[in-house]
């Protein structure tokens, strides 16, 4: 197909492009040795794309290793890595911290990940995430041929257009790693479309068959769905990450693209960043209650960040719920800025109707709460169903309020979102929002927001 080669002629890397990433490398490597020679452990290794040859053109991505002993107790695999990769880093590193610390800096124009881990010989047997890394390299490069390579490239790219590759929290996709081992298990980048356009959630793959029918792993790796057995380690589910919607827009994304491929697919165009006034008509046209609280990030990592951002969506909206509005759509940002933004329905209903108990059950209770109250409309009475009925003014708190309310409930909140909402925030409303398309941070959250569509249909 003529339109494949000629994405592969925008997202392989260069030959001058692949002697400058080996060239950093080398030299990384090469301080890495002898750091770890000085402190008497430690062996450093490339992994990932970088090594694997699996990079896009543009990318600046170096992940290196540093493995060592696997009878070093936990607190000093982290002492210890951690000071080899301040080393490397010749104190120019910054530490962060997922399932544990590790160090990134930049090099030479590079992002580069230092990150100590165990030297495990079964991969089975882990003590941490990061120590199955060695393990898929040492599993993935032998099988990928330089067309295999090719193909893994058409994927990623494909998977960045329709937006869902990276398995990182904030985007719950598709990693490299698990890019690489779906080519291996289709052989071609068509091929795996042809599949995937008939997947079901459940879907499952397993690429040295560890279990003998797919029962066993679709009841192991419960309501996922996309499981896709870890070849080093069965008792893993490589696309774990992989959310039910981001699922959807790749199956649906493989449909529309064997109906009709384009370069859109691939490249999608850029969201449109939307002037004041057009917010101001789309607003109107939608008719509905803006809420967007906005606040100062914690400095977290990612990983870390956007579960507590969306733990604290979830709660802003079962709260609303429960208080008796409708939450059309809700969305996070974390990039710069904090903001949760929330749409209401507006509240029409005048009047809410109490029913009590069906017959056979006591209603005397239920009739006294409200035969004398001053919101009461109608009632008691018999309604068709046989039940005790109550109309009354309705007097739901506003959005706000509930918002507010919400807000203060730390225990409720994302722990270091909470403690950040505490300290304070800024809570606009629907005539304010358009102003948050002068913020540097937020326009495109909200541009994306009100004009949201698949990108190959932008």
């Amino acid at each position: 197909m003529n339109l494949l080669s000629s994405v592969l002629e925008k997202i392989r890397p260069s030959k001058e492009d692949e002697d400058k990433l080996q060239e950093v490398v080398n030299k990384l490597l090469e301080r890495a040795r002898k750091v770890c020679e000085e402190e008497g452990m430690g062996k450093p290794m490339l992994v990932g794309s970088a090594a694997r040859n699996t990079w896009l053109k543009g990318e600046k991505d170096i992940d290196i290793f540093i493995l060592l002993p696997e009878t070093l107790p936990r607190e000093k695999l982290e002492e210890i890595g951690l000071r080899i990769c301040r080393k490397i880093a010749g104190g120019k590193g910054r530490e962060k911290y997922a399932e544990h610390p590790y160090v990134t800096f930049e090099f030479e124009g590079f992002e580069v990940d230092l990150v100590p881990c165990y030297e495990i010989s079964d991969p089975r047997k882990i003590k941490s995430a990061v120590d199955r890394s060695p393990h898929h390299q040492a599993y993935v490069s032998p099988r990928l041929t330089p067309a295999l390579r090719d193909q893994v490239l058409l994927l990623k790219q494909f998977m960045k257009g329709l937006g869902v590759y990276g398995a990182e929290l904030k985007i719950h996709g598709f990693s490299g790693y698990l890019c690489e081992l779906l080519i291996l298990h289709a052989g071609g980048f068509l091929e795996l479309l042809k599949q995937a356009a008939n997947w079901k959630p459940g879907q499952v793959i397993d690429l040295e068959k560890h279990y003998p029918n797919e029962d066993e792993p679709r009841r192991i790796f419960e309501n996922q769905p996309l499981i896709v057995v870890d070849p080093v380690d069965p008792g893993r589910n490589v696309a774990a990450s992989v959310s039910l919607q981001t699922f959807t827009i790749f199956v649906r994304g493989c449909q529309d693209f064997l109906a009709n491929p384009r370069e859109e697919f691939f490249f999608p165009k850029e969201i449109k960043r939307l002037r004041k006034s057009e917010l101001v008509r789309i607003l109107r046209r939608r008719g509905t209650e803006v809420y967007c609280i906005v606040f100062k990030l914690p400095d977290l990592v990612p990983d870390v960040l956007y579960p507590q951002l969306r733990k604290t969506e979830r709660a802003l909206v079962t709260v609303l719920t429960e208080a008796g509005h409708k939450v059309i759509r809700s969305d996070v940002w974390g990039e710069g800025t904090g903001a949760i933004l929330l749409e209401v329905q507006p509240c029409v209903e005048k009047i809410e109707v109490r029913e009590g108990p069906p017959l056979g059950v006591s209603a005397e209770n239920f009739v006294r709460s409200y035969l004398l109250s001053p919101i009461k409309l109608a009632g008691p009475f018999i309604n068709p169903s046989g039940r005790v009925v109550y109309e009354l003014e309705s007097h739901r708190p506003s959005p706000e309020k509930v918002i507010r309310e919400t807000l203060k409930e730390k225990h409720l909140l994302g722990k270091n979102i909470g403690e950040v909402l505490q300290r304070g925030y800024r809570l606009l409303r629907t005539a304010s929002i358009p102003n948050l398309l002068d913020h540097p941070h937020l326009s495109l959250f909200i541009s994306d927001y009100f004009t949201k569509c698949l990108p190959w249909y932008r």
